[in-house]
C-alpha cells in the first residue's frame, strides 16, 4: 500500500505496457528461481504446490468476517501473522467460491485471500520467504498487477530491498483494485495517527483529553461529510475522494505536531483579522458556482450547494472544536490557531468547483 516515502504516484503504478518474457524461463525451473528469472506470464506460476496448510483449511460456507489485512498489518488489533495467513486461506477459499463481501468486513473480499497471501511470502512474514508462491497469489489476485510488480520482484529476488515490505497493492492495475486498495491504505494510516494521538494523551491533563475527544470526533465528522463535496466524476471517483480525505487528515496530524512543538501558523496581524471575512467570500464564491451545475452534473458526480452548505456547517464545528482544545493546550495561540484553520477552509474551498 501505501510505503513511507513514496508519493501516491509511486505507489499506485499507471504502467502503458509491460514487455513480456521479460525473464522467461521454463515452469519446471520455477520452484528453484534464481534472481534473474521472474517470468511475467502467469501461467508460469499456476503448478507452483501450495503449503499443507492450505489443503487442510475447510471450504467457507459463508464469507469469513476475520479480515486478514488487519491481523497482517495490525488495523485494529495486533500483528499477527499466523492469524492473517490462517484468516487468508478461508478468504481465499471464499474467493474461488464466489461467495461475495462480508458486509462487516466488505474490503477483504478484494484486499484478503490471495492478495494478503501474496505479500505475505513475498516479504517472508512468519514464513520462509517464496517469490514463485507470491507471484502464484498475486497472479490469482489480478493478473495485471501481478505482470506490472514482476520487475520489481527480480530487484527484490536479487536482495536490492528498500527495508520496507513490499506492497502488491502498490501495482494495482485495475481501477476496481485501485479503489480497493486505496481503502486499504487509507486504514492503514488511519491506524498509525490513532496509535500517535493515543501516544500524546499521555502529556494531556483530564480536562484537555476530553477536549481533544471532541475534537478528534469533530473532525472525523468532518473529513467524512469532505467526501460529498469531492467530485465524483469517473472511474476513479473512490480514490479521488479517499485521497482528499486523507489530505485533511495528514494535514490535521501535521497541525497537531507543529503546535506541541509551539509552531505556531505564520500570519499578519492583517491575515488574522481577515481570516473569517475571507472564507465567508470565498464560500458565497463556491455556493454560486455550484449553482449553476445541472441535476444532470450532479447526477454524473458534480458537487452541489446543498452538499457544500452541509460540510461547511460540519466544519464549523470542527472550528469550534480546536479553538475550545486550543483554549486548553495552547491559551497562547487560540487567534493564531482559528485563524490558521479558517484559512486552510478558505485554500480548500477554493479547490470546489
Amino acid at each position: 500500500m501505501y510505503s513511507p516515502g513514496k508519493s501516491r504516484s509511486q505507489n499506485l503504478r499507471f504502467m502503458p505496457a509491460i514487455i513480456a518474457g521479460l525473464f522467461v524461463i521454463e515452469s519446471p525451473a520455477l520452484a528453484q528461481s534464481t534472481p534473474a528469472a521472474i517470468p511475467t506470464d502467469c501461467s508460469a506460476y499456476a503448478a507452483i504446490q501450495l503449503p499443507t496448510e492450505a489443503e487442510q483449511t475447510a471450504v467457507p460456507k459463508t464469507p469469513p468476517s476475520c479480515a486478514s489485512y488487519r491481523s497482517y498489518r495490525g488495523i485494529g488489533r495486533p500483528v499477527n501473522y499466523s492469524e492473517a495467513r490462517q484468516c487468508a486461506w478461508q478468504e481465499r477459499l471464499a474467493q474461488k467460491a464466489d461467495l461475495g463481501q462480508n458486509p462487516n468486513e466488505p474490503a477483504a473480499w478484494v484486499v484478503g485471500g490471495s492478495l494478503i497471501l501474496a505479500d505475505i511470502y513475498v516479504n517472508g512474514a512468519g514464513v520462509k520467504r517464496s517469490i514463485p508462491l507470491a507471484m502464484r497469489f498475486a497472479c490469482e489476485s489480478e493478473e495485471g498487477m501481478a505482470i506490472l510488480a514482476a520487475p520489481e520482484i527480480a530487484k527484490l529476488d536479487r536482495g536490492h530491498s528498500t527495508g520496507e515490505p513490499f506492497e502488491f497493492c502498490d501495482y494495482a492495475s485495475s481501477t476496481f483494485q485501485m479503489n480497493f486498495c486505496g481503502a486499504y491504505a487509507s486504514q492503514i494510516s488511519d491506524e498509525r495517527r490513532t496509535r500517535f494521538f493515543n501516544s500524546l494523551k499521555s502529556s494531556m491533563t483530564p480536562e484537555q483529553r476530553t477536549a481533544f475527544e471532541k475534537l478528534l470526533s469533530a473532525q472525523n465528522a468532518y473529513v467524512e461529510a469532505h467526501g460529498s463535496e469531492v467530485d465524483r466524476g469517473g472511474a476513479i471517483r473512490t480514490i479521488r475522494a479517499i485521497g482528499s480525505q486523507s489530505i485533511l487528515k495528514d494535514l490535521f496530524r501535521t497541525d497537531i505536531v507543529h503546535f506541541e512543538g509551539k509552531k505556531w501558523p505564520r500570519l499578519s496581524q492583517k491575515e488574522l483579522a481577515l481570516a473569517d471575512r475571507r472564507l465567508q467570500r470565498e464560500y458565497e464564491q463556491t455556493l454560486r458556482e455550484l449553482r449553476t451545475h445541472t441535476n444532470d452534473d450532479i447526477q454524473q458526480g458534480a458537487v452541489s450547494a446543498d452538499q457544500l452548505s452541509k460540510v461547511e456547517t460540519t466544519w464549523q464545528s470542527y472550528r469550534d472544536a480546536w479553538v475550545e482544545f486550543a483554549r486548553l493546550r495552547y491559551p497562547a495561540a487560540v487567534a493564531v490557531i482559528r485563524a490558521g484553520i479558517t484559512l486552510e477552509r478558505y485554500r480548500l474551498l477554493k479547490t470546489i468547483r
